[in-house]
């Protein structure tokens, strides 16, 4: 008799239990239910995002080989504007940027490279945006500014772009008449493994130091 009685004042227990806690359980399943419905909806969309910028890219990609600039252009806008939090609007920024090199203008290329490099979350597209920006205002003539942007740079923050950066630098200090620190970026870049002809080139473009007076 003694089991019985503690089985059914389990029984009761667990009764007892529920009533007092039902409201709570069912809330919290709810809401369980909702957040794997709305984590799989959120899924879904960015897949779905993530295809129509792909799209939009596309259509750019093959406008832009077609020479057909300004629907080019309008399309990489538009990716932008639409998919900003993709990487497709990355890609179509730094294709916008050529566009308005190739077309022969360096101001808007140099605003949108501005842009990527403030908005962009990706450290690699990061470098590609900051070294054509410090192009774009090489081949403007502003080797001052350009030179701001990457000589507080260390070796650890350019990373595997260390070699670029360098030969960058050394492009700018050449159009700054500045070849002793021209031959010394040109030389690091060859030491991080930027060893091509065209380095070589303007290497040996570079003017002669002047002996010292004596030797």
């Amino acid at each position: 008799m003694e089991a019985y009685l503690t089985e059914e004042e389990r029984l009761e227990a667990l009764q007892r239990w529920w009533k007092e806690n039902r409201q709570s359980l069912i809330l919290g399943v709810l809401l369980g239910v909702a957040i794997i419905i709305g984590w799989n909806m959120w899924q879904g969309n960015l897949r779905s995002q993530n295809e129509q910028a792909s799209n939009l890219y596309l259509q750019m990609l093959k406008s832009a080989e077609t020479k057909q600039t300004e629907p080019a252009i309008k399309l990489g806008e538009r990716v932008i504007a639409t998919y900003p939090s993709t990487a497709y609007a990355d890609y179509a920024r730094l294709l916008l940027a050529k566009l308005k090199v190739d077309s022969g203008d360096l101001p808007g290329a140099k605003a949108v490279l501005e842009e990527m490099l403030a908005k962009t979350g990706d450290e690699n597209f990061k470098h590609i945006a900051r070294l054509r920006l410090g192009q774009a205002m090489l081949a403007s003539g502003e080797t001052g500014p350009a030179l701001s942007l990457l000589e507080p740079l260390t070796v650890e923050q350019m990373g595997k772009f260390a070699g670029l950066y360098q030969e960058l630098k050394g492009d700018l200090y050449a159009a700054a008449n500045r070849p002793d620190e021209a031959r010394k970026a040109y030389e690091t870049a060859k030491q991080f493994g930027e060893a091509s002809p065209l380095l070589e080139l303007k290497l040996n473009d570079l003017p002669t130091a002047p002996k010292p007076a004596g030797s």
